[in-house]
């Protein structure tokens, strides 16, 4: 994961924290002894608490299992690389290759998990890449790697 991915991830985390304090405090609000069967408020607050303390456990897991990747590795591909290619109809692409957890293709962030990232760990400049996809074969020539 880079360290841009780690900070979204601790913001994330520090605003599920506090919709957590919320929720706790609604369910406490909607408490009421001897009828907590039939008050649909309090049974919503407390799945809202049970689903924020999910993503709480989620988030405190990939935090602590993350390892940082140092962006731009020099002329290998490699995680935390940010890598220019030509597609095999001119269209030029850039992609920065980054774990899964981060990963968003539409903004060209694909993880070195994902069939292209896989083909272009360990790529130099110049080197030709074909990736088979579910859509048939994707031709890459590398022309940057930072």
């Amino acid at each position: 994961m880079t360290r841009q991915g780690q900070d979204r991830l601790r913001a994330e985390l520090d605003q599920v924290r506090e919709r957590r304090l919320e929720a706790a405090e609604r369910m406490k609000e909607a408490f009421q002894p001897g009828d907590i069967e039939d008050n649909p408020e309090y049974e919503q607050a407390k799945e809202e608490v049970s689903r924020v303390d999910e993503r709480i456990y989620e988030l405190e897991e990939m935090i602590g299992r993350a390892q940082i990747i140092e962006e731009g590795h020099g002329e290998v591909a490699s995680a935390g690389s940010v890598i220019e290619v030509r597609l095999a109809d001119g269209e030029v692409e850039t992609y920065h290759l980054v774990g899964a957890v981060e990963s968003d293709p539409q903004s060209g962030r694909i993880s070195v998990e994902s069939p292209v990232g896989r083909a272009l760990v360990g790529k130099r400049l110049g080197d030709k890449v074909v990736v088979s996809a579910p859509a048939g074969e994707i031709r890459l020539t590398v022309l940057s790697v930072a």
